[in-house]
């Protein structure tokens, strides 16, 4: 079975990917609200990464907050 592309999403560049290496409990947690939301764990990690690059745009800089950084 093939999967049909929208016409509408620009398709992706895949000859340079970013790796991101996350730690093991952010990795793990990534999967599961991956799963939560129906999607493929890269497809998550591009919907978070734009999320924090609108909020990037907006402030101009990076602000994390200790907070921030623990797991939840």
């Amino acid at each position: 079975m093939t999967r049909k592309h929208s016409g509408s999403v620009a398709r992706l560049v895949h000859e340079k990917p970013i790796a991101l290496r996350l730690e093991k409990h952010e990795l793990e947690e990534a999967h599961e609200k991956a799963k939560a939301e129906g999607r493929s764990s890269s497809n998550f990690a591009r919907m978070v990464y734009l999320m924090g690059m609108a909020e990037y745009r907006r402030k101009g800089r990076i602000e994390l907050t200790a907070a921030d950084l623990v797991s939840k």
